[in-house]
Parts: structure tokens; sequence; C-alpha cells
């Protein structure tokens, strides 16, 4: 039997880079040349004897029993030729520097590592009678940050305009800084949509989320939460918050999680691949006991899925990737420095990396 999944047919993602993919799961060696859209079969050579090498992330996923992309696709599929799902990241313009990412996707990061162009961009207006079709039902906005993109505003305005608005549900992952783009409320045009739903990318609360999320500012979102919360009754909106569980946030994820729990905000978490010296296979085999009694507390008190707790104690009791530690707590560091920042402060990790670094084990 040949691997099989509708984002095949019926699903493009675009990235800054010029590139192309059947989703945003795919290995990033994959990816194909945009011009390719014109290609019907742009993403054929997936449909092989054995699950392909590109389609990792779901093929692990489903192993360990959590839900993937490849799920989704097929819960949501229709009968439909031609594309149903696309995935806008074409621009890696965004407002923040996640400790998590990088240049490709974070104009503020390629900024201060002064790598250009600052801004990458992948133009797809040659290509839109081919992304935006009769067929299309779901579109997914991401970034960089989405709702700094002027692209995006003016595609749902044009697809708001025609009335293939009323046909499209809209997902997106976005920080939340901001609902406005000049003059316009965001809210105004999410309303001419099928659905829309937002899945908001914070991974702790106060000056936690503020300096692993560098540059946002905590009571603003939380503003903009709330004005998005008073539409969420009786409406086309609805909104979660999707941490990204890794090293750096698990020690902050009770008060994220009592936050969500108060304000009755579904979580989605996600469990950080990479880079692999932030996900929780790091954890120092002395911090080890710490961060599962915090996982056994967040069960405890918590709705969190199974499949999500086993594969982050997995992670931490398989720290298979310790000896990266050295440079987790490098990355840290040197971004507190550049950034005037203390993460470092709230973090546990001073008592090992004085251990590890500073001290001269060489006559013990």
């Amino acid at each position: 039997m040949t691997w099989s999944c509708p984002a095949i047919d019926h699903g493009v993602t675009i990235f800054p880079n010029g590139k192309i993919g059947p989703c945003c799961q795919i290995s990033a060696d994959y990816l194909k040349p945009v011009s390719e859209l014109n290609n019907p079969k742009r993403f054929a050579d997936l449909k092989t004897d054995t699950p392909p090498a590109a389609c990792s992330i779901c093929i692990n996923n489903e192993k360990i029993g959590v839900s993937s992309y490849r799920d989704f696709f097929r819960g949501s599929a229709t009968s439909a030729p031609g594309l149903q799902f696309v995935d806008i990241r074409n621009t890696n313009l965004c407002n923040l520097k996640c400790r998590y990412c990088g240049p490709h996707f974070s104009n503020q990061w390629a900024e201060e590592l002064k790598i250009t162009p600052i801004i990458q961009n992948t133009d797809f207006a040659d290509y839109k009678n081919i992304l935006i079709s009769d067929s299309l039902h779901w579109m997914y906005f991401t970034g960089g940050e989405p709702l700094i993109s002027a692209t995006h505003w003016q595609l749902l305005e044009e697809l708001s305009n025609t009335g293939l608005s009323q046909q499209i549900s809209l997902m997106y992952n976005s920080n939340l800084t901001t609902i406005k783009y000049k003059d316009k409320n965001i809210i105004d045009i999410w309303q001419h949509f099928k659905k829309v739903h937002i899945n908001i990318s914070i991974d702790a609360v106060d000056k936690p989320l503020e300096y692993i999320r560098s540059g946002c500012d905590w009571n603003k979102i939380k503003s903009n939460i709330a004005e998005l919360k008073t539409l969420t009754k009786n409406s086309n909106i609805s909104l979660g918050l999707s941490p990204v569980f890794s090293i750096l946030n698990l020690w902050f994820l009770d008060q994220l999680y009592e936050y969500a729990q108060l304000n009755d905000i579904l979580v989605s978490p996600i469990v950080l691949n990479g880079p692999d010296y932030l996900a929780l296979n790091v954890m120092p085999t002395k911090l080890k006991s710490q961060a599962l009694d915090l996982v056994a507390q967040l069960e405890e008190k918590f709705t969190i899925s199974n499949a999500i707790i086993d594969q982050v104690k997995n992670l931490i009791n398989n720290n298979e990737n310790e000896y990266l530690f050295h440079h987790t707590i490098t990355h840290v560091l040197l971004l507190d420095n550049l950034r005037g920042e203390k993460l470092f402060d709230l973090l546990p990790f001073k008592s090992i990396a004085i251990d590890n670094i500073l001290k001269n084990h060489e006559y013990e």
C-alpha cells in the first residue's frame, strides 16, 4: 500500500524562501520552487510504497499516538479536485524574536544577526488563480507574524469582496501582539469567513513569556485576547493557546494553564522538535526529577492529552541529547546579553551550569 495523505494532491504551503511543500511539516530538503505550483502533480513523488522520509514528523507522531497533520487533512478533505488547503507563510516579516526561531521566519532575528536580505518574501501573485479556487475551503496563516503582513490583509479583503470567504475557514498561528493594521481591525474582516480559529503562540505568561518571545508585551496580548473573547460566544471566531513545550518554558507552564483555565481558553500544546538544543530531551539528569514532578502536577491539575504527556515524559526520561545542554546554556546567556534580558535568572540551570562549566575538576 502506498503512502497517502490528502495534502499531497490538495495542499500547498508557501515558505518565505521561494519554496513550496504540501504542508508545513514536510522536511525542508524536500521543498520545491514556487514555480511548481503550475504542476498539478507537484508532490506526486511522495506517493511511495513505504512512508517517505520527508514525512517523518507525521510518521513519528502517529507511532506514538499524537494527532498528526495527516490526520487533520484526512478528517477535513472533500471529494473535490484541486487545492483545498493553502498554508501562507510566505514572509519572515515579524515583530518578535522568539528564542526557538531564527532569521528564516523572523526579520527581527535577521536584523540582529546582520543577515541579508533581512526580509524574505515569496511573491505568489502570479499563482493566485491556482491557489484561490472553488475547491479551496481551508487557509492557514502564520509567519513571521501574519497580522502585520500587508499581503495577508489584501488577500482576505479580496476573498471577502468576491464572496469566496463564505466557504473558507481560516486558521492562524499568531503572537496576537496586534489585531489591527493601519485603520482596519481584523475582527471586521473575519466576520465574512465561514469559521476562524486563532492559535495564540504564547509559551508562558508575564516576564517568562516576554523573555522567551522577545519583544512582546504580555499586557497588550492579554488585552487583545479579552477583546476576542467577547466575540467567541455565538460567533464564527474561536481561539486557543498554542504553547511550545520546551526546556525553556516547562518551568512556567502551570501559570499558563492557570490563566487559560481562569479564562476558559483551550490549550493545544506542541512539543518542540527543534532546535535540538532547546528540546526536552536535552534535560540534564540532575533536573530530571524536578522536571517530571512538574509534569505530574500538570497532569493532575489540568486536562492535557495522554499522548502529549507521555511524549514529554519520554523525552525527559530518555534525555539522549543531554550532551547539548552546554549549547542550551550558551544560547540562553548569549541572547540575555544581546537583548538585555534575564531569562537565565528564572530558569533552574544556574547550579548545574556552574558545576559543569566554571568548576575545574582536573585534579579531583
